[in-house]
């Protein structure tokens, strides 16, 4: 299957999104996020039977680490009420751990990345390319999980204000527990792209969608939108409390 940057290849590789360069975008801030978080782990606990210290012993994985693992590219998938056909992506989620080595039991974070075309309700000849990416920090050692996912989104916005694209506007959006939205003209000149970055709890996702055509805010928040009921419910219920 399609694995970290050959994945992200894949899905912007074509059309007005490779002109925006918004995949690119999304590849750089999805590598680049380390936490600066300590790691908040004791290398030994005190033997219950009062013996002294004893040296940590392993733990059992938690339901996240099973194979029936949430993917958010799988939920967006089956989202019956937007024309969604996606074509390529991460064969499957990618688990690390925040600082990105191998996950633990109480250091955990997930995300992935897919792309397709959405048919719009709006009467359009052409589709449009959308693409989706998402980072969940599931367990973190020292529980500041909704900070870290907050630290995480202001940087991804920061990364597409300072990316050269040409933002036509731009501003909060009414979305799961809080979002941010740009609107504009791809690199290529023709066309428009709508980007919404969002937070929900400690996980953040981006949304971007683009047409060939002259497609208005209004048009496109009509699709992003028909994701939020989903995104909020099983984001709110899949990371645990």
């Amino acid at each position: 299957g399609l694995h970290g940057w050959k994945a992200a290849a894949a899905v912007f590789g074509c059309g007005t999104l490779a002109a925006f360069g918004t995949f690119g975008i999304v590849v750089a801030i999805l590598g680049s996020l380390v936490s600066t978080l300590s790691s908040g782990f004791d290398s030994s606990d005190e033997d219950p039977a009062g013996g002294g210290v004893v040296a940590a012993q392993p733990t059992a994985p938690r339901n996240e680490f099973l194979e029936e693992k949430f993917d958010l590219c799988e939920i967006v998938d089956s989202i019956s009420s937007i024309q969604l056909s996606l074509t390529s992506g991460s064969k499957e989620p990618k688990d690390e751990s925040i600082e990105g080595g191998p996950p633990s039991e109480n250091d955990l974070v997930r995300s992935g990345s897919c792309g397709g075309i959405v048919r719009p309700e709006a009467t359009h000849t052409v589709p449009w390319e959308f693409s989706f990416s998402y980072r969940a920090v599931i367990y973190s050692p020292d529980g500041k999980r909704d900070e870290l996912a907050k630290v995480d989104m202001d940087s991804w916005i920061e990364e597409i204000e300072g990316s050269g694209v040409v933002i036509e506007e731009s501003g909060p959006y009414s979305m799961v527990d809080e979002a941010h939205y740009f609107y504009g003209t791809p690199e290529s000149g023709a066309g428009k792209y709508y980007t919404v970055v969002a937070r929900k709890r400690s996980g953040v996702f981006m949304v971007n969608m683009t047409s060939e055509d002259e497609s208005s805010v209004g048009e496109f928040s009509n699709e992003v939108m028909k994701l939020e009921s989903r995104l909020d419910n099983d984001l709110g219920s899949m990371i645990p409390g």
